[in-house]
């Protein structure tokens, strides 16, 4: 009960200095927390923000499955071949150094201004991060874990299963949790700078008219977004952790 109590008294807290930055800046610079909650009822209640919530999620959702998808592979494929790991990971990490945006205006020659240059934004953004934490992990197997499936006699598809993706998980659960996040970002930038639909629009509209009331709605919408992912990220650790152990333990058995 405690850490509820500290989480009620957090939310408290942010919500009392937000309205004492309203009155302080204004209106103008910082919508009133009670502006803001009537606008997002509003824009709900309406049903204004569905068809933008919903090309924003659906943008997103397939972002994350294909750098998901891509990521995973790679970050297999190089964590568990070395000399192919060493080459690529520099670059790897060198090309998440760059700037997404600075290539935003090339995507959109590519992909047009529709769905598909968003989706491919968000896919650039999410897929290299999945791709690292994947090869990390890969590589940081213990290799008793390894020797240890040899010796039971496990084939090599039996030990990537049983063994190795259990032992991987941690570091796959993270990669795909900061892909996720980033994935939805670059779906937001690319939606701020060249779309009709999705929250990003609403957000560049709403910095166009200064309409502050309408930005932190849409800001408020995307923090339930980002809590709604910690939960199921929550809940894909905890599957994994079970997976893991049982496979540790059917394999202990055996």
């Amino acid at each position: 009960m405690r850490i509820y109590a500290d989480r009620a008294m957090a939310v408290f807290l942010v919500l009392g200095l937000w309205h004492v930055l309203s009155l302080s800046y204004g209106t103008d610079a910082v919508a009133a927390p009670e502006a803001t909650w009537q606008q997002l009822v509003m824009l709900i209640r309406t049903g204004f923000i569905g068809p933008h919530l919903n090309f924003t999620l659906s943008s997103w959702i397939v972002s994350v499955v294909l750098a998901s998808a891509v990521g995973l592979s790679l970050g297999l494929i190089l964590g568990l071949h070395r000399p192919s790991g060493l080459i690529f990971e520099p670059l790897i990490i060198a090309a998440s150094s760059l700037p997404k945006v600075t290539v935003y205006p090339m995507v959109l020659l590519i992909c047009g201004l529709g769905q598909s240059s968003k989706i491919a934004f968000g896919f650039i953004h999410g897929v290299l991060p999945i791709m690292l934490f994947t090869l990390g992990a890969a590589r940081e197997i213990p290799v008793h874990y390894v020797k240890s499936a040899r010796t039971l006699g496990l084939d090599r598809v039996t030990t990537l299963r049983r063994v190795m993706l259990p032992a991987m998980a941690p570091g796959i659960v993270s990669g795909l949790r900061l892909g996720a996040s980033l994935a939805l970002l670059g779906v937001i930038i690319g939606e701020m700078f060249g779309a009709q639909h999705g929250l990003g629009f609403l957000l560049m509209n709403a910095i166009d008219v200064n309409a502050t009331a309408q930005m932190a709605a849409v800001a408020l919408i995307l923090i339930f977004l980002a809590l709604a992912l910690n939960a199921l990220v929550r809940l894909l650790i905890y599957v994994f952790d079970r997976h893991a152990l049982r496979g540790f333990t059917q394999l202990s058995a055996s």
